[in-house]
């Protein structure tokens, strides 16, 4: 299956369980894979015959925003479940990093990865 892959996508957000992290935002890192067959759009080269990239970042922004979640598991879900309703896609994998997470320890992140099917 052919995929499209955004990386590293950095938005802001105050998604957290204290509420000390709801007051601030931070920056969350967001890696997006979506399984899509591409063979029309690689033949055609428009753009209506693949998903567009600006659309998906700006959508998936819109949805990090929209509220203040205790889980990144439950903005992960709800971005994966709109791509899915959004755009003819079959998978979508989606990591969300909070490196800034509130954990005594010396670590570089905290991810979450979810994969979500039509």
């Amino acid at each position: 299956m052919d995929k499209i892959y955004i990386k590293n996508i950095k938005i802001p957000g105050k998604h957290g369980v204290y509420s000390f992290e709801k007051k601030k935002n931070e920056i969350f890192e967001l890696d997006i894979i979506m399984f899509v067959p591409l063979k029309k759009a690689g033949v055609s080269d428009d753009l209506k015959d693949t998903v567009n990239y600006v659309e998906v970042v700006d959508l998936v922004n819109e949805i990090f925003k929209k509220e203040d979640r205790n889980l990144i598991e439950a903005v992960a879900e709800s971005i994966c479940s709109t791509l899915l309703d959004s755009y003819p896609v079959d998978k979508v994998k989606l990591k969300i990093r909070k490196p800034h997470a509130p954990i005594n320890a010396n670590l570089d992140t905290v991810q979450v990865s979810i994969v979500r099917s039509k």
